[in-house]
C-alpha cells in the first residue's frame, strides 16, 4: 500500500497550495523549492495568522474564489468566529472519505442509526455526520438532532427499535433518567458513537448501568477547520484511532518542531490534507497532543489522541481559544493579567475548567473581580454559560495566583496555557 508521506499527489498538491494561495506562498517563501521539496521542510502553519488571513473579506488562504459549497462556523461565538469554506468537491471528498471510516469502523447495512449531533448557526457536525453516513452507504439514518425534545428521542428509538445512536456523550447522558424509566426491553440501544468531546470511564459505567451491553466507540475525529483525522474500530480504547491514508498525512511533533517516529512518545498533531483544494490545510496543528501507537510505515497507522494542546482548551462538548481568554482579560479592568493558565480537569462525570490568573499581588485583587471575569468570559462563549446552567459542565473556577504559580514544563520551562488533566488517574 502507498504510504501518505509518499503518496503520488501530496508534491502537486503542495505545488498548486503554492502556486495559488497567497498565504502559503508567503509562509513558504525561503522554504518551497517545487515539487521535490519534502514536507517536513514547510514550515508548520501558525494558527493566529492563518485564522487573521481566512476571513470573509480579503481571503489570503483560499487559492481561488468560492463559486459553490458550505461555509461553516466554529470558535468564538461573539469575539472570534473561525469560518470554513469548502468547495462542493471538498465537501464531497471529507463525508466520502470520513464515511469511509465508519464503514471500516463496522456500520453495517441496515443497521438503524439515529443522527443526534447538533445543527443550525452555521454548525457542520449534523450535516456532516449525515452526509457521511450517506457517502459510506450502510445504515439506515435517523436525522434526530441534539435538539429533538426528549419524548420524541425516546418514541423514535422505541418505534424504529434504533440500534446506534450517534452524537455527543452530553447528549446521550442527559438522557439517561429518561431512558432508564422506559418498560424494559423498549431500548434496544447496542452501540454508541460519539464525537465532538471525550468520553471517561465514569460516563461510560453510567451510560452501561442504564444501557448494558451497549457497546462505546468513537465515531471519528473530524474538525470544519482540519477536515478528516481519524477513523475508529470496534473493541478499543478511547482515544485510538487510524489514520486517513488516502487524503491526509499526520505527523506528530516535538517542542522543537521534529517529526516523532517512535510510538509512545507525546507531541503535536499536525495534519496536511491532500485533497482539500479551496481552503488548503497544510501542516496544520489540530490543537490536540497525541502519540503513535503503531510504528512507522504502518498502513492506516494508529495513533492516540491525549487531550488538547497548548491552544485550544476542550470542556464538555465546547472548545475555549486562549485568544477568546486573552480577550476578555484584555477587556476587564482592573486584571492587571501576567499570565494565565486554563486547567482542564474531569470530577463527577463533568469537566471543569480553572481560569489561573497570574498578577503581581494576588492578595490586592478587588473582590468580585473574579465574578466579573467569568460574567466576560460568558459573554464571548455563551455556551459555556448555557451549559453551567444545563448542569452539563461544572462552573468556570477563577484563580488569583502569583506568576510563579503556574504549573511550567519540567523539561523545557514553559508554561503551557492549557493544562489538560482529564486523561489523568483520579484521587
Amino acid at each position: 500500500m502507498t504510504t501518505p508521506t509518499h503518496h503520488p499527489r501530496l508534491a502537486g498538491h503542495l505545488h498548486f497550495v503554492a502556486t495559488n494561495s497567497p498565504y502559503y506562498r508567503k509562509l513558504w517563501k525561503g522554504s518551497y523549492a517545487g515539487t521535490h521539496t519534502p514536507l517536513a521542510a514547510l514550515p508548520t502553519a501558525a494558527l493566529d495568522t492563518y485564522w487573521s488571513a481566512n476571513q470573509p473579506d480579503g481571503n489570503q488562504v483560499l487559492t481561488t474564489i468560492q463559486l459553490d459549497g458550505p461555509i461553516f462556523k466554529s470558535g468564538g461565538t461573539t469575539g472570534n468566529p473561525k469560518f470554513s469554506f469548502f468547495s462542493n468537491e471538498d465537501w464531497r471528498a471529507l463525508c466520502s472519505a470520513f464515511g469511509a471510516g465508519m464503514k471500516r469502523g463496522g456500520l453495517k447495512p441496515g443497521e438503524p442509526i439515529a443522527n443526534m449531533f447538533y445543527g443550525g448557526q452555521m454548525y457542520a457536525s449534523f450535516l456532516f455526520i449525515g452526509r457521511a453516513i450517506e457517502q459510506a452507504g450502510e445504515g439506515v439514518q435517523f436525522p434526530l438532532s441534539g435538539a429533538a425534545p426528549e419524548a420524541e428521542i425516546i418514541k423514535t428509538l422505541q418505534q424504529f427499535r434504533i440500534e446506534t445512536l450517534a452524537g455527543v456523550p452530553t447528549s446521550l447522558l442527559a438522557l439517561l433518567p429518561a431512558l432508564a424509566a422506559t418498560k424494559p426491553g423498549s431500548i434496544q440501544l447496542k452501540r454508541f458513537l460519539y464525537g465532538g468531546e471525550a468520553i471517561f470511564p465514569d460516563q461510560i459505567a453510567a451510560l452501561q448501568r442504564v444501557l448494558p451491553g451497549c457497546a462505546v466507540q468513537s465515531v471519528g475525529i473530524a474538525g470544519v477547520d482540519y477536515g478528516e483525522l481519524g477513523w475508529s474500530e470496534p473493541d478499543t480504547h478511547p482515544g485510538i484511532h487510524r489514520c486517513f491514508d488516502d487524503s491526509t498525512v499526520l505527523e506528530i511533533l516535538d517542542d522543537s518542531g521534529r517529526q516523532i517516529q517512535e510510538p509512545g512518545d507525546i507531541g503535536e498533531l499536525v495534519i496536511t490534507n491532500f485533497k482539500r483544494r479551496l481552503m488548503p490545510i497544510v501542516r496544520y496543528p489540530v490543537g490536540d497532543r497525541g502519540q503513535w501507537v503503531d510504528p512507522p510505515g504502518t498502513p492506516f497507522r494508529r495513533f492516540q489522541v491525549l487531550g488538547r494542546s497548548n491552544n485550544c482548551a476542550r470542556i464538555g462538548p465546547v472548545s475555549l481559544y486562549a485568544e477568546d481568554v486573552q480577550n476578555v482579560l484584555s477587556h476587564v479592568p482592573g486584571s492587571d493579567c501576567i499570565n494565565f493558565q486554563l486547567l482542564i480537569e474531569h470530577i463527577e462525570q463533568r469537566d471543569r475548567c480553572t481560569l489561573r490568573i497570574a498578577v503581581a499581588a494576588p492578595q490586592a485583587v478587588a473582590p468580585g473581580l473574579g465574578q466579573k471575569v467569568i460574567d466576560a468570559l460568558h459573554r464571548e462563549r455563551p455556551m459555556i454559560a448555557d451549559l453551567t446552567g444545563q448542569g452539563v459542565i461544572h462552573p468556570v473556577i477563577v484563580q488569583w495566583v502569583e506568576p510563579r504559580a503556574l504549573i511550567t514544563n519540567a523539561r523545557t520551562g514553559k508554561t503551557p496555557r492549557v493544562v489538560d488533566r482529564r486523561q489523568e488517574p483520579q484521587p
